[in-house]
């Protein structure tokens, strides 16, 4: 009896890996994933010259010719937009977001914004996209639209950083003379504890 126990333990534990990488794999192929709630539906209002803020909402960006084109939300810390959309529903996409302690009016010297990294060319993952010079060079404008300013965009640079990144802590980049900037934050592929960043000027 103990044996037969122990083999229908086994069994299950087996099951729960197997279920358990069948789900990473699904993940990881974009199973699970599509644009969230509304922002098809928002894009084109704003293609008919409708421009909707939601609560929450500072801003809209977009990066000319790319996939990067989404309203940008804050909170109250930088956890809640991680696993909640646009309209504050549990999603595994979560929601592009500025830095809870950065400035709502994009004022401060260095401004950061996050977004997930998605299959399918979905939310953040045409930053990754940069690090190919030729498709850097192809893609170096965009508009940020704000309810009170709008400010065009310049590529500064690509870069692979460590999640422990100086910035991410002090909000400010001495090296550069630029007085504003905007950094776009996705978590890279091949590490957990690098980020693939993109470093804007705001115009």
């Amino acid at each position: 009896m103990k044996r037969v126990i122990s083999r229908i333990g086994m069994l299950a534990g087996a099951l729960v890996v197997v279920v358990m990488l069948w789900l990473y794999a699904a993940t990881e192929t974009g199973v699970f994933e599509s644009e969230p709630v509304g922002v098809i539906e928002l894009r084109e209002l704003r293609d008919q010259g409708e421009q909707i803020w939601l609560p929450h909402q500072v801003a809209w960006l977009k990066l000319d010719d790319t996939h990067i084109d989404y309203p940008v939300m804050q909170a109250n810390d930088n956890n809640w937009y991680l696993t909640h959309d646009y309209y504050d529903n549990e999603s595994i996409s979560g929601a592009i977001f500025l830095d809870f302690r950065n400035a709502s009016d994009f004022s401060d010297s260095l401004t950061i914004v996050y977004g997930h990294r998605m299959n399918g060319d979905l939310m953040f993952s045409d930053v990754a996209k940069y690090r190919d010079e030729e498709y850097l060079n192809a893609h170096k404008t965009g508009t940020l639209y704000t309810p009170a300013k709008e400010y065009g965009l310049r590529v500064v640079e690509y870069n692979v950083v460590s999640a422990e990144a100086d910035f991410y802590r002090t909000l400010s980049f001495g090296e550069y003379v630029t007085s504003q900037l905007l950094l776009l934050s996705t978590c890279d592929r091949g590490s957990h504890d690098k980020r693939d960043v993109l470093l804007l000027s705001l115009e």
